[in-house]
C-alpha cells in the first residue's frame, strides 16, 4: 500500500497516512475516500470539537463532516493561520483588552479609565453569595412587576433590602432557643460511632439487620427510638430491649448499640443542653469543681446517656480554659450505667471509661428509714447522685402504681442538694401520658408549691401524722409553671387524645444504621419525644424571686423587648474602643445580660409556629398553666416579628404579642373509643341501617310495586348495566323506604 500511494503521488498530500504509529485512514483519506461507518464519522467530528473548540482550522473538515458539525454545534467559524498569528507576531500591550471578534480575529476594547476609578471594588466568587436561581414564579412576579412600574419586594430579603439598625436577633430570643448548635447533631465519631462501628465489624451485618427488624417491629424500626407517624396507625409499644434485663444475646446486644444508641443519645444531648441553658452557668460548673466531679447515674440508655453529659462537660470545659488544647482531658467525675446483661455490659465498658456497672437498681423505697423495732441498727447509707439520666424507662411498665413506685425510688436516689432527675419518652399519647403522669405525681407528693406544702397519706397509721411535709424543688424543664398540666386534665390513658406536649430534635443516623434500616437517601432523622427535667432540694422561685402564673403569664404578653439593651453595631462599637480600653468595664453579669428576667416564667412554644404573610400565630403554655394561641403581627414590633419569623418548636417566647385567646384542645375522653373502635362501630351501624332498610323493602313491595320505575330492572343475558343507572335506583329505592317506613 506504501509503494502504491509513493507510484501515485499521495504520500504529499496524505502525510499522516504513514507513520511509527500505525496507519490512521479514516483521518488521512477522509478527504478523499470518507469513512467506514456513521460512528466512525461522529467520533471524527466530536474529536474535532472537543480539540479546538468553536474556531476550527482551514481544511480541518471535509464536507460531509461540515455538514454534521453544522447539525450537531452549529456553523463552524474557520480560523486562519494568518489569524493565529496576528497578536503573536505583534508586539501586546499588557494595557490593551482584546476580545473575539466572531470572525476568527481579535479585536482591542476600549476602556474608560476614569470609570475604573470609580467603579467598586472587584468581589470575587469566593466573596460573593450565591446566586439564586429565578423560578417560574419569581420570573411572571418579575414580569407584573415591570409592568406595573413596582420593584418587587420578595419577604426573604426584607432584612437585606429595609434599612434597619436592629441586629438579627433579640439577646432574649437567642437566649430562649430550644435547640442544640448547629441544631442538627452529629454523632461524634470517636466516642460514639467509631467504637460501636468496631464492634459491629466482627458480626454480619446481614443478622444484625434481621435481629434488629424481628426484634423491633420490622424494616423502619417502629419500636425503637423512632416515632412512626400517625397516618401508619402503628401500636404504640415501649422498646422490647431494655438495658436493665438480665439476659441479653450477643446479637440483641448488638442492636442495641446500633439502633438505639444514636436516638437516645440525640435525644438525651438535646434535654441537657436545654436543662443547661436554664440552670445556667454556676449551677454546672459547681458540678465540675466539687470534690470527686459530678455523680451521674445512667438507668435504661446503657451508657449513651453518660456518653451525651460527658460532651456537655467537655464543652463546658472548653468555654473554661480556652487556653487548654481541645485533646487535653477534662474532668468528668464518676459515672454509674444499669446493665443487665454481661453482653451489652461488655459492650458498654469498652467505649466507657472509668464507668462503675450496676446489674440493678436499688430499691430505696422499700427499705427502712430508721431503726424499727425489729432492727434498731441505724439504716444503710445510700447512693445519691447529682444527674439522673432515665430515658425510655416508664412506658415498659405496665401498671400504674409501679410506675410511681420507680419514680419515687429514682427521687430518692437523687442528690437532696440539687439533684436533677431527667425522664424521657417517646412523643406518641402514650409516652406523654407516661411522663406527664410522673410529673403529676411528683408535685402531688414532693415538690412543695405555694399553697400546696404538705401531702396527705391515708395509708399511714392512725397514731402517725398522716400529713407529709414536702421538700423544695422545682421543674426545670420544659414546664414554666407548677400547675397541673393542661394536657393532662385525666389520670392514665385517655382514647382519642389529638393534642399532647412533645418535642423534636434532628440528627444524622450512622452508616451502620443507614444500613440496618436500608435507607439510601435521607441520612437524618427527626426524633420526637416528651420529657421531663425537676431539680430536688432547690427551689429558684424562691431563691431567684422567679415569679410564675397569671402575674407572668400578663408580663409575657406585654413583651420584654426594652428589658434588655440591644448590643451596638459595629461602627458605634469601633468608635468607643478607645473609651472602653481606658475605662476597662466589667463583663456583665447574668442579671444584667437577661434585664432581670428569668427565662423559668416565659411562655414555651408547643407546636410549630404558623408563620403567614405578615404574621406569625404560636400555640404557647402560659406560666399561668394555660394553652393560648398569641398572634405577632408585623404592626406590633418589628424586632419582635423579625424573631417571630424565626422561631422554631420549643423556643421561649419573650417579646410578647398583640392578641391572645384561649386554644381548644383535643385531649379525647377518659372512657371514649378509640379510631379503630369508632370505624367498628360505624361499620355495624351502616350494617344493621341496610339489614333495616331490607326488611322494610319487603314489608312495603306492595307500596313499591305500583312505582314501575323504581323497581330493579331486569338484567338479560350479556346485557352489562351501567353503575350510574344503579346508583340512580338505590337512591330512589332508599327514598321510597323512607316514605314507607313511618306507616309499617
Amino acid at each position: 500500500m506504501a509503494e502504491l500511494m509513493h507510484e501515485l503521488d499521495l504520500l504529499d498530500d496524505h502525510e499522516k497516512a504513514l507513520n511509527l504509529e500505525g496507519l490512521d485512514f479514516d483521518y488521512a483519506l477522509s478527504q478523499t475516500i470518507g469513512h467506514r461507518d456513521e460512528e466512525t464519522l461522529d467520533a471524527r467530528v466530536r474529536e474535532a470539537r472537543q480539540e479546538f473548540g468553536e474556531y476550527l482550522p482551514e481544511g480541518l473538515l471535509n464536507d460531509r463532516e461540515t455538514q454534521l458539525y453544522t447539525r450537531l454545534y452549529g456553523e463552524p467559524i474557520y480560523l486562519s493561520q494568518e489569524s493565529e498569528l496576528d497578536l503573536v507576531e505583534e508586539e501586546i500591550d499588557p494595557d490593551k483588552l482584546y476580545r473575539e471578534d466572531g470572525e476568527g480575529g481579535w479585536e482591542e476594547v476600549a476602556i474608560d479609565e476614569s470609570a475604573t476609578h470609580d467603579e467598586p471594588p472587584l468581589v470575587y466568587d469566593m466573596e460573593a453569595p450565591p446566586s439564586v436561581e429565578e423560578t417560574i414564579a419569581m420570573q411572571r412576579t418579575r414580569e407584573v412587576a415591570e409592568q406595573l412600574g413596582g420593584e418587587i419586594m420578595l419577604e426573604q430579603f426584607e432584612e437585606e433590602a429595609a434599612a434597619d439598625s436592629a441586629p438579627k436577633f433579640h439577646p432574649l430570643t437567642t437566649m430562649g432557643k430550644f435547640s442544640t448548635d448547629p441544631s442538627t447533631i452529629f454523632i461524634p465519631k470517636d466516642s460514639v460511632t467509631g467504637p460501636i462501628s468496631v464492634i459491629l465489624s466482627d458480626f454480619s451485618n446481614k443478622h444484625i439487620a434481621d435481629t434488629a427488624h424481628r426484634t423491633l417491629g420490622g424494616q423502619y424500626l417502629p419500636y425503637s427510638t423512632t416515632t412512626p407517624p400517625l397516618r401508619l396507625q402503628a401500636p404504640q409499644q415501649p422498646i422490647p430491649l431494655e438495658a436493665s434485663q438480665r439476659y441479653m444475646s450477643e446479637m440483641e446486644a448488638n442492636v442495641f448499640l446500633a439502633t438505639l444508641y444514636p436516638g437516645m443519645y440525640a435525644s438525651v444531648l438535646s434535654v441537657l443542653v436545654e436543662v443547661r441553658k436554664r440552670l445556667g452557668t454556676d449551677w454546672i460548673r459547681n458540678l465540675m469543681t466539687q470534690e470527686g466531679g459530678p455523680h451521674v447515674l445512667d438507668v435504661s440508655a446503657g451508657g449513651a446517656g453518660v456518653l451525651a453529659w460527658r460532651d456537655i462537660l467537655r464543652a463546658e470545659w472548653e468555654a473554661m480554659t480556652p487556653e487548654h488544647s481541645s485533646e487535653d482531658p477534662y474532668p468528668v467525675g464518676r459515672s454509674t450505667v444499669v446493665t443487665g446483661s454481661d453482653s451489652l455490659r461488655l459492650r458498654a465498658s469498652a467505649m466507657l471509661e472509668d464507668t462503675s456497672f450496676l446489674p440493678r437498681l436499688p430499691d430505696y423505697v422499700h427499705v427502712r428509714e430508721k431503726p424499727t423495732l425489729q432492727d434498731e441498727r441505724a439504716p444503710p447509707k445510700r447512693k445519691q447522685y447529682d444527674i439522673i439520666i432515665a430515658p425510655h424507662s416508664l412506658l415498659g411498665i405496665e401498671e400504674e402504681f409501679l410506675r410511681k413506685e420507680h419514680v419515687q425510688n429514682l427521687w430518692n436516689l437523687l442528690n437532696p442538694n440539687g439533684g436533677v432527675l431527667i425522664l424521657l419518652e417517646k412523643g406518641h399519647q402514650k409516652g406523654f401520658e407516661a411522663v406527664a403522669g410522673a410529673r403529676d405525681m411528683l408535685l402531688k407528693r414532693f415538690i412543695s408549691s405555694p399553697g400546696s406544702t404538705t401531702y396527705e397519706n391515708l395509708t399511714e397509721s392512725p397514731e402517725e401524722d398522716t400529713f407529709i411535709e414536702k421538700e423544695a424543688g422545682m421543674i426545670v424543664a420544659p414546664c414554666t409553671n407548677h400547675n397541673k398540666c393542661p394536657m393532662y386534665q385525666i389520670p392514665g390513658h385517655t382514647k382519642g387524645r389529638r393534642d399532647y406536649c412533645h418535642f423534636q430534635q434532628r440528627y444524622i443516623r450512622p452508616a451502620f444504621l443507614q444500613r440496618i434500616i436500608g435507607a439510601k437517601d435521607r441520612n437524618h432523622e427527626d426524633l420526637k419525644f416528651s420529657y421531663i427535667a425537676v431539680q430536688r432540694g432547690v427551689d429558684r422561685r424562691v431563691e431567684d424571686s422567679i415569679i410564675q402564673g397569671t402575674e407572668a403569664a400578663d408580663a409575657a404578653f406585654n413583651g420584654y423587648e426594652d428589658a434588655v439593651e440591644m448590643p451596638k453595631q459595629e461602627d458605634e462599637a469601633s468608635s468607643d474602643e478607645a473609651v472602653a480600653s481606658e475605662t476597662q468595664p466589667t463583663p456583665p453579669t447574668e442579671e444584667q445580660e437577661t434585664g432581670g428576667v428569668n427565662f423559668l416564667s416565659l411562655p414555651r412554644i408547643v407546636y410549630q409556629p404558623m408563620k403567614r404573610r405578615g404574621h406569625v400565630i404560636f400555640d404557647l403554655c402560659t406560666p399561668a398553666g394555660k394553652i393560648e394561641r398569641w398572634t405577632v403581627p408585623r404592626s406590633f414590633s418589628r424586632q419582635a416579628y423579625k424573631d417571630a419569623r424565626k422561631s422554631q418548636w420549643g423556643d421561649l417566647w419573650a417579646l410578647g404579642a398583640k392578641t391572645r385567646v384561649a386554644r381548644s384542645l383535643r385531649l379525647g375522653e377518659k372512657h371514649g373509643e378509640s379510631r379503630k373502635e369508632r370505624l367498628a362501630r360505624r361499620a355495624a351501624e351502616k350494617e344493621e341501617m341496610e339489614e333495616d332498610a331490607e326488611d322494610a323493602l319487603e314489608e312495603g313491595m306492595e307500596a313499591t310495586s305500583s312505582m314501575p320505575d323504581l323497581q330493579t330492572p331486569i338484567k338479560k343475558k350479556g346485557q352489562k348495566i351501567p353503575s350510574w343507572e344503579k346508583q340512580q335506583m338505590k337512591k330512589k329505592r332508599r327514598q321510597a323506604l323512607k316514605q314507607v317506613k313511618p306507616s309499617a
